[in-house]
């Protein structure tokens, strides 16, 4: 097998290889400066002349497409070009639309087969060239992902997916393939009929020259087998037709998928029903015109409100990814002092990374249990919903039981999860700091006490600082790095590293009561205590929150944190914060008469027991409502008013929180609230809402607000806002609080 190569542009190789007597195109994509292939305007225009190239070479006997990228063969669209367009009209994004549409078809038009040989991430356009393709030859390893995300940035496929895919795997397949957003494997995509063929993981590796790869001899190989049957001319044919369906059956799956979209969205995002209505209907008709009104229906999603909002929290999230440069050795050993529900957590999470950890609790038979869990935990495996037996005996040798002080110390970092008791974390810091090597860190992940009160007494206090994770770990991406007051930045660029080995995403705050996201929180849910002791119906109240999109009402939440713990943060704010935090009287009254949240079956509402497995469900009880006091004559609430009541006292706060240095820049506070209570993505993170609105306009709904208290009156950032008709986003950012 011979072969010889050019190169038209940077971002893309065509090769020609010479094989069974004939010659094969090989179109190879290496963006360069880059980790991973983009699909920009550039790089569409170097993948058409490169077609241009092998159609012209009338001896062409197929083309394999490829990536030099180690784990990525393409990751989509270039959403900042995209994002740089969101203004255009209707017609240019059904002309863009169009043009990708017309490049990709060239695939499955050509006088030769075609074939995608995908190693790594195929996602969004990637996925969408890959399924144009005639063929797909897969890497099968744990790096291959094969999916359309659009609907996770307001939008569906628009180079073809949404009319392709469905005949190519079936309607039913394609339909929760685009709308649900998520990926599927290697093998998954080979029972879907997405890879044709699988390659096993030793036989993938050699990507970088593609002449040697066992994945392009394999397509070579399918090549060979599509000349001699013939397939890929009557698959051609038969794609190209309407899908054979009765209209019961698009009737049925139709009602049967919209059911499950409405539950999973909430009504709040609109492209996957979008996309499910399009797709029903283009089933009906030839692909050419699928794509064309795949074009047009595109067109309303692009620029929308909530794909904006979703590109804003990708691009926060991309932004928190990045490391500045600083290249910082990963943590190897890591200890967690408390085996409870956050500390089995934590280091759960450092042994799915491959990190060894040694887990301590002062009581024996809890660190035996915790133990067990943390193994049980991160030997899960999703696919079989059971613990992976090979993996759990793995892990278990990663970790280590113990309370010897020495062995404790013997780490790279010691994270503290114990009681929330300032003096029993100062005296384990005491006891463990003078055994720690001169480099190693030492991290508290505390949610209530000031990480520079905590330093006290430290002898090297600039490598300590907070580290604060939520619960539940194997779920919540955020990570908070609080940075003390002797905090060095070098600390605090090794936890932020240390939390991105882990998988999570570090947004580094300031120290302050409540750091950023709790300070944040505690208004709204104070809020909605304080609007259920003036008598509005409890399900009023979290309907409206629900209802502007956040996961559960506030007084749900209540619930599922323990009422016993929120009067307990209530009363540290309230200390912190005593001109504007409010005490809820019904807390107390709730309390008292021994409700205290699901983990006692009453709270604001009663728990009755559940089957197992399955998360107690909310009723209404006539015990905890005649706990309120009488609501006043004649208020009607509305949505929207409750809404406006919940959230914005966060807003308010959150601009404090600016003024005050928790942190410089309101992104961090939009990603902190999405990733770490849930704030809804459609609103694209609190200061992204409140940009939407204008601030003139949350002057004008503060000001009937203003006489419940301090909580409601403007600050002066806010007001600058108004004055300059500015938005939070684009306000210069002040320089970082040491």
């Amino acid at each position: 097998m011979a072969s010889h190569s050019e190169s038209l542009a940077a971002a893309t190789t065509l090769s020609w290889v010479t094989h069974a007597g004939g010659r094969v195109a090989v179109l190879t994509l290496d963006l360069p400066g880059k980790s991973a292939n983009l699909l920009s305007a550039a790089v569409l225009d170097e993948l058409s002349a490169h077609f241009d190239k092998v159609d012209a070479a009338h001896d062409a006997r197929g083309l394999v497409i490829t990536s030099a990228k180690p784990g990525v063969f393409i990751a989509g669209a270039d959403l900042r070009e995209f994002a740089a367009g969101l203004d255009r009209p209707p017609a240019e994004i059904i002309a863009m639309a169009r043009r990708g549409q017309t490049l990709f078809a060239r695939l499955a038009e050509a006088a030769y087969p075609t074939v995608a040989a995908i190693a790594g991430v195929c996602v969004g356009g990637g996925a969408e060239l890959a399924i144009w393709c005639d063929r797909r030859v897969m890497a099968d390893t744990p790096a291959t992902q094969f999916g359309f995300p659009e609907v996770k940035l307001g939008l569906f496929p628009g180079w073809g997916g949404t009319a392709r895919t469905p005949r190519v795997i079936g309607l039913a397949n394609a339909l929760e393939l685009v709308t649900s957003g998520e990926s599927v494997d290697a093998g998954e995509a080979y029972k879907l009929g997405l890879a044709d063929d699988l390659v096993p993981p030793a036989e993938s590796s050699s990507l970088a020259d593609p002449s040697a790869s066992r994945l392009l001899t394999a397509a070579l190989a399918m090549l060979d087998a599509e000349h001699k049957s013939g397939a890929w001319q009557r698959d051609r044919q038969r794609w190209s037709q309407p899908i054979a369906m009765s209209e019961t059956e698009l009737a049925f799956l139709g009602a049967t998928a919209s059911a499950v979209i409405q539950q999973k969205t909430g009504g709040h995002y609109p492209a996957p029903m979008a996309a499910l209505e399009l797709m029903l209907e283009a089933s009906q008709l030839d692909l050419h015109a699928a794509c064309l009104a795949e074009a047009e229906a595109f067109a309303p999603l692009f620029g929308s409100s909530v794909n904006r909002a979703l590109l804003n929290v990708f691009f926060l999230t991309d932004r928190a990814k990045k490391t500045g440069g600083t290249v910082h050795e990963p943590i190897a050993t890591a200890t967690v002092i408390g085996a409870g529900i956050m500390g089995q957590g934590i280091a759960a999470a450092n042994l799915k990374r491959g990190v060894a950890v040694r887990l301590s609790d002062a009581q024996p038979e809890a660190l035996a249990a915790g133990v067990a869990s943390v193994v049980r935990e991160a030997s899960y495996n999703k696919k079989t919903k059971a613990a992976d037996l090979e993996l759990a005996l793995h892990n278990a040798a990663l970790i280590a039981g113990t309370n010897d002080s020495t062995q404790l110390a013997a780490a790279d970092v010691v994270i503290e999860a114990v009681i929330e008791a300032a003096d029993v974390k100062r005296s384990l810091f005491a006891q463990l700091e003078p055994l720690l090597r001169p480099d190693a860190l030492l991290a508290s992940n505390t949610s209530t006490i000031p990480i520079t009160t905590l330093a006290h007494g430290l002898e090297r206090p600039e490598l300590f600082c907070g580290l604060h994770f939520f619960n539940p770990v194997r779920k919540m991406p955020l990570v908070e790095v609080i940075r003390g007051k002797q905090t060095s930045e070098a600390t605090v660029e090794r936890m932020a590293a240390y939390a991105r080995q882990l998988g999570k995403t570090p947004v580094v705050v300031n120290d302050g009561p409540g750091f950023l996201v709790n300070r944040l929180l505690l208004p709204y849910m104070n809020e909605a205590a304080l609007l259920a002791s003036e008598g509005v119906p409890f399900k009023l109240i979290d309907k409206a929150a629900k209802g502007f999109g956040m996961p559960m009402g506030p007084l749900e939440l209540h619930d599922v944190v323990g009422l016993d713990t929120c009067v307990h943060a209530g009363r540290v704010m309230q200390a912190a914060f005593s001109d504007r935090v409010t005490g809820a009287p019904i807390l107390e009254r709730l309390l008292a008469a021994g409700r205290k949240g699901q983990k006692n079956g009453a709270g604001f509402y009663d728990y009755p027991p559940s089957k197992p497995g399955k998360p107690p469900r909310p009723v209404a009880s006539a015990a905890a409502e005649a706990l309120q006091d009488h609501p006043v004559e004649g208020v009607r609430w509305n949505p929207e008013d409750l809404a406006n009541r919940l959230l914005l006292p966060m807003l308010v706060e959150a601009t404090r929180a600016l003024e005050d240095g928790i942190v410089t820049d309101p992104r961090d506070v939009d990603l902190a609230l999405v990733l770490g209570i849930g704030f809804p993505p459609h609103r694209g993170g609190l200061f992204f809402w409140a940009d939407t609105i204008g601030a003139v306009a949350i002057l004008e709904r503060l000001e009937p607000l203003q006489p419940l208290g301090k909580r409601f009156e403007p600050t002066e950032l806010l007001k600058d806002v108004a004055r300059t008709s500015g938005k939070f986003s684009s306000r210069p950012q002040p320089p970082q609080v040491p």
